[in-house]
């Protein structure tokens, strides 16, 4: 097996899911053509048939390394999401913290002292 080097690139946000799919529609047509691989195989015993197993195997280990990639990619979507909703609600809370200092919060009122002593 070759070397593997990660790498990093961005996107923007509204590309994202478009970039994912490519990713996602790759390693799935890799799959199919591997399966398709795999129903032509020799059933003999011999050494084309370990050379067709190993073939497999190895083309199954690169496509499990895309999809680890994939899942880090949505998973770090997912954790910018997460700390993009605390951090909006961290600036929403301070808003109506500072709100409440400065009484804009406040509700005014009335009340008539002859109806708490009339109770």
């Amino acid at each position: 097996m070759s070397q593997r080097v990660n790498i990093q690139y961005s996107v923007e946000l509204d590309k994202l899911s478009e970039t994912v799919s490519f990713l996602y529609n790759n390693a799935m047509l890799r799959m199919k053509r591997l399966n398709d691989s795999m129903l032509s195989l020799n059933s003999g015993l011999d050494l084309e048939m370990i050379e067709q197993i190993d073939m497999v195997r190895l083309e199954l280990a690169q496509i499990d390394i895309q999809l680890a990639d994939l899942d880090k990619i949505v998973k770090g979507y997912l954790s910018y999401k997460t700390n993009q909703r605390g951090q909006d609600e961290k600036t929403e809370d301070a808003n109506t913290a500072e709100s409440d200092r400065n009484g804009s919060n406040q509700q005014d009122i009335s009340i008539n002292p002859q109806e708490l002593t009339d109770q």
